[in-house]
């Protein structure tokens, strides 16, 4: 039982067959032997080491293997003196033993006491064989004592040959220091020395250059070793994944064909499941992760055996895929069912993943569950509450949090604080968010360019632009409005309240203080200028500004500009823009479609509107110009369908309505009430009038 609970990573299991054997007075040197299998299995090796103290209270001597394991257990947690105190005790001094208490030594960077235990191997009668000094030069590569790693190397070479881990010992060792100079000097002695470098090798290279940031050297030492005949492995592919940059999508693309085609299965391995399940939420690849996170469910012997760590990035990944309730099964099986006790990692991927899913509540409760053993995570822990409240809209229960962080004296952060401030705003409490900035400073916190851009987005929201205004002052003031994001706030607010004015006051700073605008700021613009009837402006700033900073208007900011053109009554134009929309690398989205169908119906120009509902969704064998699973807003449909019957085209009505239903288009009780019973039915001597219709309408 104990060994398949070692194989399933079933801590709950073994724990209450190892009570149960406690309490007969029949556990054995076997059985703690299994027991400790079981503690390292799960990744609790502090807890495997327990076991030896136990032992000892019943009277049950370790034999030579459990001392091995015990060492070898000791040394996995850092439990250094326990390593030496079994060391000693070991009835013999076998080289497994050794080799436990030098890695507890690489553990602490104990360099001398690494030569003193090799001096006390020496006096012994036996024959110390290189994986001895291996050891020894490890300890010094892990200590940066690179002299006397040097040193020792010599000693090494004028006793015998060296292996291929003395090598690779010393890479590290040059790694470790970013000395890729030297890293490559040893890999031609290497070759010199009739010593072919392995995956080993050349990962330790690939490592180093990929940790400096230097991709180019990473990819080129990638050729090299596939031109040796190495395959890359998991660990190649690990450290590149890693090492991705999001604003490189060369880069991201060619590391992906990487892992593609290395033939590795990603499932086979934890280190590299996780990695790639963590770039992918990163990077946003979610159908690749899709993809991933399927795989790892078919993979019976992964679930079977699942790590604590392997299950805050499965969480995190079904909460990127919007599957909360897979969170929660898998949170379940891991900690409720095998009783594995989660990290602070994984208790904050589980909380993040419910409050990303609305359910506040359920965090709140796990939290308080588990918080007092992470007591050290708390503050990360609370800002995710709050982050959820925040979503939430319940800028009450926030604030009431904030208070029991302060009475519990845990130290807030200038992320805490702006959420919490966001969240006050959000539902327009400008008093809570003002007495939230007055308690940062004697919480030793300092406001950044967040918090006050923030607080005048408050501002600006409720229509108080002169308070927006003074905060932004300030901001000036102390140096903080670097970035747009307040420029922005403040053009918006001006924009959204008319006040042209103040308007005009923001454009002269954004110049004046040499601001560099982005597309959120030029969609600002246009908004603006088509809400003071400027077209001509409108399209002006549009063919200006992204020439002069150097980007391309996305989609939104082209959505405004053909809103703009609407409501100047330039339908042609808005039409013009809608083609430019389709032709960006974007593409058409529901709310582009909604604004310009809007427009149509409103103009009164129903056959356009009719082209675009029909374009829209790929209707009488169009290729659809929505992407998949998107649609237009309810309230678009209904206009367009109401002013269809007012003007008297019922069985079109009734027609266009079955179509939309036939593609899947959610068709709410508001608009077929609507269409049935009242304003347009009434408007429609068609559909008044008609029973078949009626009927039809009903089905």
């Amino acid at each position: 039982l104990l060994i398949r609970c070692a194989d399933a990573r079933f801590l709950r299991l073994a724990e209450e067959v190892s009570r149960y054997l406690r309490s007969n007075g029949e556990m054995s040197v076997a059985m703690y032997s299994v027991l400790m299998k079981v503690y390292a299995s799960c990744g609790f090796h502090g807890r495997a080491c327990d076991l030896y103290q136990d032992m000892l209270h019943r009277g049950i001597e370790p034999d030579e293997a459990m001392y091995a394991s015990l060492m070898r257990m000791a040394a996995e947690c850092g439990r250094t003196d326990l390593s030496r105190e079994l060391f000693r005790k070991a009835p013999r001094l076998e080289m497994h033993s050794a080799t436990a208490v030098f890695k507890a030594l690489s553990r602490d960077k104990d360099a001398d006491g690494a030569f003193a235990l090799l001096q006390k191997m020496k006096a012994t009668d036996e024959e110390l064989d290189i994986t001895v000094y291996n050891c020894v030069l490890d300890v010094c590569v892990c200590a940066g004592e690179l002299d006397r790693a040097r040193a020792l190397l010599s000693e090494m070479r004028s006793a015998g040959p060296v292996d291929i881990v003395t090598y690779n010992t010393m890479l590290k060792g040059f790694c470790s220091k970013g000395d890729l100079e030297s890293a490559r000097a040893m890999l031609h002695e290497m070759e010199r020395d009739g010593c072919k470098p392995n995956d080993i090798s050349y990962n330790s290279m690939i490592n180093a250059a990929a940790s400096a940031g230097n991709s180019q050297q990473a990819w080129r030492l990638i050729d090299a070793m596939q031109k040796q005949g190495i395959s890359v492995d998991r660990y190649t592919l690990t450290i590149m994944l890693k090492a991705m940059r999001r604003d490189n999508e060369g880069e991201v693309r060619r590391t992906f064909q990487l892992l593609d085609g290395a033939g590795i299965d990603v499932c086979s391995e934890e280190v590299l499941l996780n990695t790639v399940l963590e770039t992918c939420v990163r990077h946003g690849e979610l159908r690749r992760l899709a993809t991933v996170v399927e795989a790892a469910e078919r993979s019976p012997s992964l679930m079977a055996s699942i790590s604590v760590h392997t299950c805050a990035a499965m969480i995190k990944a079904y909460s990127a895929l919007h599957r909360p309730q897979r969170c929660v099964q898998l949170w379940e099986l891991v900690v409720r069912q095998r009783a594995l006790e989660p990290n602070a990692i994984a208790l904050g991927c589980m909380l993040d993943a419910l409050v990303c899913a609305g359910r506040v509540d359920d965090a709140v409760t796990l939290f308080h569950e588990w918080k007092s053993r992470f007591v050290g995570a708390a503050t990360i822990m609370y800002s995710t509450l709050i982050k959820g409240f925040a979503s939430a809209g319940r800028a009450k229960e926030a604030m009431d949090m904030w208070r029991e962080i302060r009475a519990l004296g845990v130290q807030l952060n200038v992320v805490t604080y702006n959420t919490l401030i966001n969240a006050q705003v959000r539902q327009g409490c400008i008093a809570e968010a003002s007495q939230l900035l007055a308690s940062m400073e004697p919480d030793g916190v300092v406001p950044d360019a967040i918090t006050y851009s923030t607080l005048a987005k408050g501002y600006a929201m409720r229509g108080d632009l002169d308070e927006a205004f003074e905060v932004f002052r300030k901001m000036r003031r102390n140096g903080l409005a670097k970035e747009s994001v307040v420029y922005n706030t403040l053009l918006d607010g001006c924009t959204r309240h008319n006040r042209m004015d103040l308007a005009d006051i923001v454009i002269e700073y954004i110049e004046r203080d040499k601001i560099e605008p982005s597309n959120f700021t030029l969609g600002i613009l246009v908004k603006m200028y088509g809400k003071r009837r400027q077209l001509d402006r409108a399209f002006e700033v549009f063919n200006r500004m992204p020439a002069q900073v150097g980007f391309e208007p996305n989609a939104q900011v082209l959505t405004c500009l053909m809103n703009a053109c609407i409501i100047n009554g330039a339908l042609s134009r808005a039409w013009e823009v809608f083609g430019w929309i389709q032709a960006s690398a974007e593409g058409v989205d529901a709310k582009a479609c909604g604004v310009l169908l809007n427009g149509c119906v409103r103009a009164g120009y129903l056959e356009q509107a009719m082209q675009l509902v029909e374009d829209a969704y790929g209707l009488h064998g169009r290729r659809r110009l929505l992407p998949s699973g998107q649609h237009l807003a309810a309230d678009n449909v209904h206009d367009f369908l109401r002013a269809l019957a007012q003007r008297g085209l019922g069985q079109q009505t009734v027609d266009v309505l079955a179509q939309l239903r036939d593609v899947g288009v959610p068709l709410n009780g508001r608009l077929l009430s609507s269409l049935l019973d009242g304003g347009v039915a009434a408007g429609s001597p068609q559909l008044r009038g008609a029973r078949p219709q009626r009927r039809q309408l009903q089905s």
